[in-house]
């Protein structure tokens, strides 16, 4: 998967965002794009949105992501079949919970599996060999790391999202064979992502950013069936 804060008000605020929207017109967009990667990852959390839709397949996942611990609320639609499933990362061991549909055709785990472990937490300790994929994007850095672009990157000018500010970067390169145009938009007063849009051969996946700084508030489950 390759892979958004809100409202400024009163003149002032306006003030300070016309300010730092004309300020970013004398750094580079790999400057931009740098800064806003650096600051973000000095954060200690964020919340973000992301969706996914291709071939009748869609994928929305709500998570909070702490520098230690991170949760992601995932509802998996196929058809007119909907499911969904939880993935904590706590103390370095992820947890999941979720339907046998969602457990069996989005985590990949056999059916007749699936349909026994339904409902139950699972855990998988750093050194399962599942642990990569099914941690990955859920505490601050890997959700950040999501962002990341190839240069070079051309400036696409100010605009408003979410409420914000933004200037707007564009990335254009290869991914698994496939040309990616990515857009990340950055809060012209905060320095921080607001949103990424990357298309792809007819499919689209939008992340957004915010609530930055928040408590996450993750503990792991009294019990769990152990994943090897």
């Amino acid at each position: 998967m390759i892979v958004g804060s809100r409202c400024l008000a009163g003149a002032a605020a306006l003030a300070v965002s016309a300010g730092a929207a004309a300020a970013s017109a004398a750094v580079s967009p790999a400057g931009l794009v740098s800064a806003a990667l650096a600051k973000a990852h000095a954060q200690t959390s964020v919340h973000y949105v992301s969706s996914q839709a291709s071939g009748g397949r869609a994928v929305t996942i709500v998570g909070d992501a702490a520098t230690d611990r991170g949760v992601q609320h995932i509802t998996f639609r196929v058809g007119g079949r909907v499911g969904h499933v939880m993935v904590l990362v706590v103390a370095n061991t992820a947890y999941i919970r979720g339907d046998a549909f969602t457990l069996a055709n989005y985590m990949g785990i056999p059916s007749a599996t699936a349909a026994a472990w339904a409902g139950k937490w699972l855990s998988l300790a750093r050194s399962a060999p599942g642990y990569p994929a099914v941690s990955a994007a859920v505490r601050l850095g890997s959700t950040l790391d999501e962002v990341k672009m190839p240069p070079p990157f051309r400036e696409i000018g100010t605009s408003t999202r979410h409420g914000r500010r933004v200037v707007g970067i564009v990335s254009h390169f290869t991914h698994a064979g496939r040309t990616v145009t990515a857009t990340l938009y950055v809060d012209a007063a905060r320095s921080l992502p607001v949103e990424q849009v990357d298309r792809s051969g007819g499919i689209t996946v939008k992340a957004t950013f915010s609530r930055w700084n928040e408590r996450v508030s993750v503990s792991p489950p009294a019990s769990a069936i152990a994943i090897r």
